[in-house]
């Protein structure tokens, strides 16, 4: 496990950031969606709650059980970050379900339960000369 950087906590918990989780199912082929509820509670911990995921949870369930990586793509402006991360729990109980709803509630929205994942790598993926490496 790794501490995100500080940009990439700004990113990932700024509201405008696009956030994109890349899964793998059981044939190997990608799934990639956009995930609004994907934030980062600290900088080595990243929730994001399971609101109509059915064929990504099954991916994500399936990435906790064998301990593979999922990824995920926080983009802000030119600035690009993927996330490789291992899914640690899924709770559907809790002071982060809890939190999570509540943050939910706004939109008229409500989740089943809150994946937490906890980052591995960090790579820069931004438009710029250090696309490709990694931070951490």
């Amino acid at each position: 496990m790794v501490a995100l950087p500080d940009e990439v906590f700004r990113a990932i918990n700024d509201p405008k950031s696009a956030r994109v989780l890349g899964t793998k199912d059981e044939d190997g082929a990608i799934h990639l969606i956009q995930v609004g509820s994907l934030k980062a509670a600290d900088p080595e911990l990243i929730v994001l709650g399971a609101i109509l995921m059915k064929h990504t949870s099954k991916n994500l369930d399936a990435a906790k059980a064998d301990g593979s990586c999922v990824s995920v793509l926080v983009t802000s402006g030119m600035d690009s970050y993927e996330i490789k991360a291992k899914v640690m729990d899924y709770v559907t109980s809790g002071p982060a379900f809890e939190q999570m709803n509540a943050a939910l509630k706004a939109m008229g929205l409500q989740a089943r339960g809150v994946y937490m994942l906890h980052p591995e790598e960090v790579w820069n993926q931004g438009a710029t000369y250090d696309a490709g490496k990694k931070m951490v």
